[in-house]
C-alpha cells in the first residue's frame, strides 16, 4: 500500500520521464523508475503492433520467463492478452494468475522467484488502446490496494504513447514528403516515357523500401495496395505489407504528378511526330518539284531517242533500258510522294505495304496474326522499313513475288518480308548495302532489332521485331 504522498511522487517522476521523450524506448525507463519507487519487483509491457501484441519492455522478469531470449513472453497465449483482445479488459485488474508461469511450472522449470499472479491494466486513452501494463511481486496474489496508482500510471503512459505516435507520424510524413519532392524533381527532368518509367520505378523503390514496385497494365495494377492507372496498357503499383496513413497519402500526391508528367510527354511526342510529318510533306513537295520533273524528262527524252536509234539495235537496247529504269524510278517516286502527302496508314501497315508492293509491280501474299493495336509511331516505322525492303526485292531479288507477314503479340510486333529470289549471302559487305543499315537504325529508335538472312539461290528474309514498351505507345 502506498500513501498519497508517495503515489504523487511516483506519478510526478513518471510524468517527467514521459514528457522528455519522443520514442517508445522510454517505456523501459518508465518500468525501471516505477519498480524502484514502489514495492513491485517485476513489470512488463505489451504493445499492439502490425504483427500482433508483442513484448515492448520488461524489468525484473523471473528466470522462468526470461530464459531462451524471453521466448515464453512471445506470443499471445495468456489470460491478460486474451481478455484485452476480446475487449473484456477495460480497467485495472488485481488478480490474474500468470499463465506463462503456470506453463513453466508444468514443464518442470524453476526460477519463478515466488511470482504467481500479476496485476494488469490496459494502456489507453479515450480514443485508442495501445496495450497492457503488468506488474508483480513475489508471494502476492492480490493487488487491489494498488489499482488506483496503476490506472493513473497507465493513463500517463497511454497519453504519452498517443503523443509519441503523433510525433512519429509527423516525422514519417516529413521524411516521405522530402523524398517525394526529390522524386518529383527527377520526374520533371525525364525527357521521354522510357526514362520517366525508370525514374518512377527507382523513386518508388526508395520511397517504399521492401515493397514490390512495377509497371504493368490496368487489370494487374488494380489488385495491388497502391496503384495508379494511366491507360489500359500503362499502370504502376506498389504492393507489400500494410501501408501507413502517411505512405498512402504521399502516394496519392505522387500518383497525380506522375499522371500529369506522362500525359505531358505523350503530348510532346505527338507534337514531334506531327512536326516530322510536316517536314516529310515539305520534302515530298520538293521531290515533286525537282527530282520528279527530272525523271519525267528522262523518260520523254529516252522515248524520243529510242525512235532515232531504230537502225542501231545495240544503241537502241541501251536507250530502251534507260527508258525502263527511269520509268520505274518515276513510278516509285510518285508512290512515295503520294504516301507522304496523303497521310496514310488509315488501313494499317500491312494494307499499306501491300498497296505499295502493287504500285511498284510486285506480286504479294499477306498474312496477319494477332489483334493487338499498334501505336501509330511504330506503324509508321514498320511502313518505312517495309517499303525499303520491298524496294530491295524489286531491284535485287530477281523475282516479282514477295510474302508479307505481320505478327502482333502482347509484348511486341514482328514484320517479316520474304522473297525466293537470287539472294546475296550474309557477308558483312552484303549486309551493309541495300539500305539495310538505315532500316536497322529505324528499328533501333524504338528499341527494336532487324535481322536479314539470305543465301544465294535461296532468297532473302527481312525480320523486324519492335517491343511495344521499347518506346512511347502513342
Amino acid at each position: 500500500m502506498h500513501d498519497a504522498s508517495s503515489q504523487m511522487e511516483t506519478l510526478k517522476n513518471i510524468a517527467e520521464l514521459l514528457n522528455e521523450s519522443t520514442n517508445k524506448s522510454v517505456l523501459e525507463n518508465v518500468l525501471r523508475k516505477f519498480i524502484s519507487m514502489t514495492e513491485f519487483e517485476a513489470g512488463w509491457i505489451f504493445l499492439e503492433k502490425e504483427e500482433g501484441i508483442q513484448l515492448a519492455a520488461d524489468i525484473g522478469l523471473p528466470p522462468a520467463l526470461s530464459r531462451d531470449n524471453k521466448r515464453r513472453m512471445c506470443g499471445e497465449d495468456c489470460s491478460c492478452v486474451s481478455r484485452y483482445k476480446s475487449g473484456r479488459l477495460t480497467k485495472a485488474t488485481s488478480i490474474i494468475a500468470c499463465k506463462r508461469i503456470e506453463q513453466a511450472l508444468e514443464e518442470g522449470l524453476e526460477g519463478t522467484d515466488g511470482i504467481t499472479h500479476h496485476a494488469t491494466v490496459p494502456l489507453q486513452t479515450p480514443g485508442k488502446s495501445f496495450g497492457l501494463f503488468n506488474v508483480a511481486m513475489r508471494n502476492k496474489s492480490s493487488y487491489s490496494e494498488d489499482l488506483h496508482l496503476l490506472e493513473s500510471i497507465a493513463l500517463q503512459v497511454g497519453t504519452a504513447l498517443e503523443r509519441i505516435e503523433r510525433f512519429e507520424a509527423e516525422e514519417e510524413w516529413s521524411l516521405l514528403l522530402m523524398q517525394s519532392h526529390e522524386l518529383t524533381r527527377s520526374i520533371q527532368d525525364a525527357q521521354d516515357l522510357r526514362s520517366l518509367k525508370r525514374t518512377v520505378e527507382r523513386g518508388l523503390q526508395r520511397l517504399y523500401p521492401g515493397k514490390n514496385v512495377q509497371w504493368t497494365n490496368k487489370a494487374v495494377a488494380s489488385s495491388a495496395d497502391l496503384y495508379g492507372v494511366i491507360s489500359d496498357q500503362e499502370a504502376f503499383c506498389v504492393s507489400g505489407q500494410a501501408f501507413s496513413k502517411a505512405e498512402v497519402e504521399v502516394f496519392e500526391l505522387i500518383k497525380k504528378y506522375i499522371t500529369v508528367s506522362w500525359k505531358r510527354l505523350v503530348l510532346s511526342e505527338k507534337e514531334k511526330t506531327m512536326a516530322r510529318r510536316e517536314e516529310r510533306s515539305r520534302f515530298a513537295q520538293d521531290l515533286h518539284d525537282s527530282v520528279n520533273q527530272l525523271l519525267f524528262s528522262i523518260v520523254l527524252t529516252s522515248k524520243a531517242a529510242s525512235r532515232l536509234t531504230a537502225s542501231c539495235p545495240m544503241l537502241k537496247e541501251q536507250v530502251d533500258y534507260i527508258q525502263d529504269i527511269s520509268s520505274q524510278a518515276l513510278k516509285e517516286m510518285r508512290a512515295l510522294i503520294a504516301e507522304e502527302k496523303s497521310g496514310r496508314l488509315k488501313e494499317g501497315v500491312l494494307t499499306e505495304l501491300s498497296s505499295y508492293a502493287g504500285t511498284i509491280g510486285l506480286k504479294y501474299t499477306i498474312h496477319s496474326e494477332g489483334t493487338e493495336s499498334i501505336p501509330y509511331a511504330l506503324e509508321e516505322t514498320l511502313l518505312r522499313i517495309g517499303q525499303e525492303a520491298l524496294h530491295n526485292v524489286l531491284k535485287h531479288a530477281g523475282t516479282e513475288e514477295v510474302q508479307l507477314r505481320l505478327q502482333k503479340f502482347h509484348h511486341q510486333v514482328v514484320l517479316i518480308i520474304r522473297d525466293y529470289g537470287i539472294g546475296f549471302g550474309n557477308r558483312e559487305s552484303d549486309l551493309s548495302s541495300f539500305g539495310i543499315s538505315g532500316m536497322k537504325e529505324r528499328a533501333a529508335l524504338y528499341g527494336g532489332i532487324l535481322t536479314v538472312t539470305s543465301e544465294k539461290g535461296e532468297g532473302t528474309v527481312v525480320r523486324v521485331e519492335i517491343p511495344f514498351e521499347g518506346r512511347n505507345r502513342l
